[in-house]
């Protein structure tokens, strides 16, 4: 007899102490003389809570293997880019490590607040908001939860939807094994599309903008080509770098006691100078129960240690115009006449140039600056994630249950300037010494405690199960930072405290060095019930009421109430169903009401619980003003701002027909968010114009398909296909504002959707004189265009339109798997192309101080009059920076991973000491099909200068098994 484990769109097999924590059936076919059992697929839902499948009232589904299997991603999430349909998850840097992503679940419920979804591992909720110490090989289920059904039990955090995490266990009564999984490859950076010029296009560039050989800078470039300079800077500053990780795991089990351990280490490499990651993991997983089986404890230790060297734009936006420190941008304007050897270092550099960044001298500022050593930029991170969960069960029908988590994370970062750096030296004037370092840690522990008491009740055809819980989250953090000013070049060495020149009352600069710190506490508390009712596996309905609390709000704002209602009809256990073509038919319907208590969104990395901790107090501050001298300054505070809330509506259908072959899912859904927290505009007679609080509504509609069809599957073959994807519209129903919008940038206006474009459409080149046209707000056009005329696009930087569709098959051991991604509805603001493809740059003059496109090759000119490219001399180019003009299509279809590979056979390895090996090659972001020019057009971010790309990656990969 065959057993068949089914995972399909919406659910896990969740084994518990040996025991199947599910209704099993049994089914007997005649198509083949084989019999199967199928065992109900278990939706996890969280606190240690889960039902089956048939029984299941919410929308939610299952991350396929697909997604997560021999993938080289450093952080898990990024796997979930088009694992669901309604799931958006975008990579907002491909820096190695980064913690900058968008898990956007049923589109952005917030304008100012937390949008991403909470991510929930091992039935603890997570307060962390990047995860690139966990480590991808110890997960075995994720399931994503979309609808008010299933998240209201998560009340103040799961208005954004949930995302929950198990690990690996053990398993009972199995021997002793061990496996090892290695990958190893390399990492290019994505092309882009912006048609840079070398030294001879840079020239026709330049006589077409009127430079000729009585002008220096002509003269210069001319000169360099005929010596034969001729430079690519993307060679200088993205380089192919080396990826590889390795992960050992033991699991074995007996009659009562089951663990599984893990260790891992992974580096990555960045395609960008000075960045790289690296990590070591450690997981300790253990369960064990009584001989009654009545009592089960579980515990989850995991251990890691990284460090990441990163870009001072990851973590500073003050920079991301800085051609001279933001080498996304910086490397496309490099003029290619210059040579890359001029300056062997950042003395030589400040001797020849001074201060003076003209005629393209920035490139070897930022040259310097990405020579490692000289700015030095890293974090290493120790993170401790304990899980300790215990369940006994009083009686056959009553269970209570105890989970308590603590997720600590330390971070220690070393950031400055070299003494020897370009940078120190052009600020160093009459000081001895120069170059400063700052040196900072932030410790953030999270304790969570959720106690339960659950009854399980079965009387003929009726089933109820119910449980009682409450929730304890407490969050202590502390940051600390120190700057020394001065360092002495013979003795400095980053991040070990040598070379700090003392304090000197008598010198220019003393040397002073600085110090700060900063404490919040921070805390919920929650008591929520939850019951689901089953009548003969045809009808069933589920509710969940919670009460929540926070510290952020007072008086009667602290508490809040969320529930949610949901029922099923099974229809294919109908008796007018037997003999169809369903297999499984169940329609889904439930509304349901959560909360959002993060109102004001963490910083990349930072904990969301920490933000907006003084939104209801006056605050008086004592800022430093001129001279160093003391300030007294005040902000408002807000006693009556609240959460915002969510209520969700859903209808949902589950259906599986042709024998099991074609399987899916199909939901609809309204999304209202109410008391959107944001500036409430104010009379300015009292020193201000807004305060913060509540002030706004915006709905999410949208609809959402999955797909898969088995096409083939027998003992040697197998081919599947899948694809799923999802519509949302966004719209603001209320918001008050001060003024009105300025044209060349997104705007939140009631009426329109989040962050809409508003600007002036351009209209072509005036075929005259090559100057600019745009339209007018009656259908005309002008050079000059007025507020008046400025458009609303009915587009944002978020995609209206998102998913995947790919294929996984097999043939007598060797496999091929593909997925591809897709979104679009979506328009960003070019920047970097506003540089390259705007001779008048900001205001001045771009030719002849960094390099172009040759777009411009083509420019209008009384010889070329019907040309779409404006006249290099046109006087209206400053109106593009407002208009659609560099406004393009971030749509994009992506190859995002191919695998192809064997699996060598039980029997093939017989007189070999191991019992599985499987071997294969992968690839990941390998094409983009797209309209968008820049690196990558994913990140959900409106432009584009301090977006490190996501990188293209091969590697070779082995799983064996002992």
């Amino acid at each position: 007899m065959n057993v068949k484990l089914r995972v399909l769109s919406a659910g896990a097999l969740f084994f518990f102490g040996g025991v199947v924590l599910s209704q099993q059936t049994t089914t007997k076919k005649k198509d083949t003389a084989k019999r199967e059992t199928v065992i109900d697929e278990v939706v996890l839902l969280g606190y240690s809570k889960s039902i089956t499948k048939p029984k299941s009232t919410v929308a939610s589904n299952t991350v396929g293997e697909v997604f997560f299997e021999n993938r080289p991603n450093t952080n898990l999430l990024t796997s979930l880019q088009g694992s669901a349909p309604g799931v958006l998850m975008n990579g907002g840097s491909g820096s190695p490590g980064s913690a900058k992503f968008s898990l956007l679940i049923r589109g952005t419920s917030s304008i100012n607040g937390n949008t991403d979804a909470l991510i929930v591992i091992d039935d603890i909720p997570s307060n962390a908001s990047e995860y690139r110490n966990l480590n991808p090989n110890d997960i075995e289920s994720t399931t994503i939860l979309k609808d008010a059904a299933a998240t209201a039990i998560y009340g103040n955090r799961g208005a954004n939807g949930v995302v929950v995490i198990r690990t690996k266990r053990g398993k009972y009564n199995s021997g002793f094994k061990v496996s090892y999984t290695g990958m190893t490859g390399m990492s290019l950076r994505p092309l882009d599309k912006y048609k840079l010029a070398n030294s001879n296009e840079y020239l026709g560039i330049m006589r077409l903008y009127g430079y000729n050989e009585g002008s220096p800078l002509y003269n210069d470039a001319k000169a360099a080509v005929d010596a034969g300079i001729d430079t690519d800077w993307s060679k200088y500053f993205f380089k192919p770098e080396l990826f590889q990780s390795h992960d050992v795991a033991l699991s074995t089990g007996g009659a009562n006691i089951s663990s599984y351990n893990s260790f891992g280490y992974m580096e990555q490499g960045g395609a960008v100078p000075t960045t790289d990651f690296k990590r070591f993991t450690v997981r300790s997983n253990i369960q064990a129960k009584s001989k009654d089986n009545k009592l089960n404890v579980n515990s989850q230790i995991a251990l890691a240690f990284s460090r990441r060297n990163e870009l001072n734009e990851e973590t500073n936006s003050g920079i991301r115009n800085n051609s001279v420190q933001n080498p996304l941008l910086g490397v496309l304007q490099g003029l290619p006449y210059l040579s890359p050897t001029a300056y062997s270092n950042g003395q030589a550099l400040f001797n020849s140039i001074g201060t003076n960044f003209n005629n393209g001298n920035n490139i070897y500022v930022l040259q310097n600056l990405l020579t490692r050593g000289n700015l030095p930029n890293f974090v290493d991170q120790v993170s401790i994630g304990a899980n300790l969960g215990a369940s006994y069960a009083i009686t056959k029908n009553f269970t209570i249950n105890n989970k308590t988590g603590i997720d600590y994370r330390q971070s220690d970062r070393i950031t400055g300037r070299a003494p020897w750096s370009y940078l120190a030296l052009a600020t160093q004037g009459n000081a001895k010494y120069t170059g400063f370092e700052d040196q900072s840690t932030t410790r953030d522990l999270t304790v969570n405690n959720v106690v339960s008491a659950l009854y399980n009740g079965k009387t003929g055809d009726h089933s109820v199960d119910a449980s009682v819980n409450m929730e304890y989250n407490k969050v202590y953090y502390r940051s600390t930072s120190r700057r020394q000013n001065g360092l002495d070049p013979r003795t400095y060495v980053p991040g070990s405290g040598t070379g700090y020149v003392p304090f000197d009352n008598s010198a220019t600069s003393p040397y002073i060095p600085s110090v700060s710190g900063s404490r919040v506490t921070a805390g919920t508390l929650a008591v929520f019930g939850t019951v689901n009712y089953d009548y003969a596996g045809k009808y069933g309905f589920s509710g969940t009421l919670r009460r929540d609390a926070t510290y952020r709000f007072i008086g009667d704002n602290k508490w809040a109430t969320y529930w949610s209602v949901a029922g099923r009809w099974n229809i294919d256990q109908e008796n007018f169903m037997q003999g169809s073509v369903f297999n499984v038919l169940k329609l889904r319907a439930s509304y349901g009401t959560n909360g959002n208590q993060n109102i004001i969104a963490a910083g990349a990395g930072s904990n969301p619980l920490l933000t907006a901790s003084q939104v209801v107090r006056d605050l008086y501050t004592s800022p430093t003003g001129y001279g160093n001298a003391l300030g007294l300054g005040f902000a408002y505070g807000n006693p009556f701002a609240q959460w915002e809330n969510v209520a969700q509506a859903n209808i949902g259908l589950d259906f599986t027909l042709l024998n099991n072959k074609l399987e899916g899912t199909l939901d609809v859904y309204n999304k209202v968010t109410t008391d959107l927290f944001s500036s409430i505009p104010v009379s300015g007679v009292a020193g201000t114009y807004s305060i913060v609080g509540n002030n706004g509504k915006m709905t999410n509609k949208g609809i959402e398909l999955g797909l898969r069809y088995n096409v083939l599957r027998n003992e040697n073959t197998s081919f599947s296909v899948f694809a799923n994807g999802s519509y949302n519209d966004n719209k603001i129903n209320e918001y008050n504002i001060n003024g009105d919008p300025a044209p060349g940038s997104t705007a939140t206006l009631a009426g329109h959707m989040l962050s809409e474009w508003y600007v002036y459409k351009y209209a072509g080149v005036n075929k005259s004189n090559g100057n600019l046209l745009f339209y007018t707000k009656d259908g005309g056009v002008t050079e000059a265009p007025q507020v008046e005329d400025a458009q609303y696009l009915n587009v944002s930087p978020v995609p209206k339109y998102a998913g995947s569709f790919g294929f996984e098959s097999s043939h007598k051991g060797f496999f091929f798997d593909a997925l591809f991604t897709f979104q679009a509805g979506v328009k960003k603001f070019d920047n970097a192309l506003y540089w390259l493809a705007n001779p008048e740059g900001l205001g001045s003059s771009a030719v002849g101080s960094s390099n172009m496109s040759t777009d411009l090759l083509g420019a209008w000119t009384p010889e070329n009059s019907n040309s779409d490219i404006p006249s290099l001399r046109a006087t209206n180019w400053g109106f593009t920076a407002d208009s659609d003009y560099f406004l393009k299509d971030a749509s994009f279809l992506k190859v995002r991973s191919i695998t192809i590979g064997y699996q060598l056979k039980k029997e093939q390895l017989q007189n070999l000491p191991i019992t599985g090996l499987r071997i294969y090659v992968q690839g990941e972001n390998l094409y983009t099909w797209t309209k968008w020019r820049g690196f990558d057009p994913e990140p959900l971010t409106g432009s584009n200068l301090s977006v490190y790309p996501n990188p293209r990656m091969y590697t070779v990969g082995v799983k064996i098994d002992f």
